[in-house]
């Protein structure tokens, strides 16, 4: 059988079926699913988000997270490349591989959440503007992660003979991951740098079709192609899939009821919007249908698969009945 991994995507936020997220509640996920034998934890980043804009920042949390849980490993699912200099970026990630001993896998992506950026004062840009950052900063991060010295002249970004010392613990660099299925630029992108592409998945950003499946067998297919174009074996990049178990021990009803409440309460935006309700149509009810895409996306050519924002129960019952199948 191909070897897979499993992680989890930790609750930064009241993710719609939490009511508060705090950091202890974080912490004990993280430690159980350690025990229970996942593979690594996944954190996202945001500004202000969920009920009251109540959120934890992501590098800061991996940081004590990775002080405190001693295996597994640490992955950013994924950044927004607008709210840091990616100079600093790579500075800060590899402080945390080296203060984890090289658990750290750096997702990143070019950002999609205009009000959060605005709110905090942050600049943004076009979708063209953050896509050209996006690739400047995966040759900075790479650069300074893999060079003594580093001088670059971009069009957004200048470096000066920059050292980022002492490198990261993970030879030749930790993984990097590109988030986004964006056809024409996002996946060029993954293609020339990522050790890792994640799609999402569909109602995330546009193009592809609706059917999860087919969804990822349509990105996969674009990313392959532009690999053949800058002369990149596909096989050198990881895949990694979903599994999105948020009903489970819920009722679609309730769920959807705290969507549509959620939307209006907080006067969400169109592409929030359509992330929420593509979640929900997305969501697998048992462990049998999870374990069935799962084999199907190992089929397809995953090898990551990320379970979103469990519940503790949740938690435990996959590990018991979805991923003891495949080990």
């Amino acid at each position: 059988m191909t070897s897979i991994r499993f992680g989890v995507m930790l609750p930064m936020w009241t993710y719609h079926v939490y009511d508060e997220v705090t950091y202890e509640q974080i912490a004990a996920l993280g430690r159980e699913a350690e025990r229970l034998g996942y593979d690594y934890l996944s954190l996202d980043d945001h500004l202000q988000r969920g009920q009251d804009g109540r959120v934890l920042e992501c590098l800061s949390t991996l940081s004590a997270l990775a002080a405190s849980i001693p295996r597994v490993r640490f992955k950013t699912t994924v950044l927004c490349n607008m709210y840091r200099q990616p100079s600093l970026l790579a500075k800060m990630a590899s402080t945390i591989d080296l203060l984890s001993q090289g658990r750290l896998e750096l997702g990143i992506g070019a950002g999609w959440k205009e009000e959060e950026a605005r709110a905090f004062g942050m600049p943004w840009d076009d979708v063209k503007g953050r896509l050209d950052r996006l690739e400047e900063a995966c040759q900075v991060i790479l650069a300074l992660w893999t060079q003594e010295e580093v001088s670059f002249e971009g069009r957004h970004y200048r470096l000066e003979r920059a050292a980022c010392l002492p490198h990261p613990a993970q030879k030749p660099h930790p993984p990097l991951w590109i988030g986004g299925g964006g056809e024409k630029r996002t996946l060029r992108i993954s293609a020339k740098y990522a050790d890792g592409a994640d799609f999402g998945g569909p109602g995330i950003g546009s193009g592809g079709p609706p059917d999860p499946h087919e969804w990822f067998v349509h990105k996969r297919d674009i990313l392959h192609a532009h690999c053949r174009a800058v002369g990149r074996d596909p096989q050198e990049i990881m895949l990694t899939s979903g599994v999105n178990i948020m009903l489970w021990g819920r009722s679609r009803e309730e769920v959807e009821q705290r969507f549509l409440r959620e939307a209006k309460e907080r006067g969400m935006s169109e592409p929030e919007k359509q992330r929420l309700f593509s979640s929900l149509r997305s969501a697998v009810r048992t462990p049998q249908e999870a374990r069935e895409h799962v084999e199907r996306q190992v089929a397809l050519g995953a090898a990551n698969f990320t379970v979103g924002r469990p519940t503790l129960e949740g938690l435990q019952q996959f590990a018991a009945e979805v991923m003891s199948h495949f080990r």
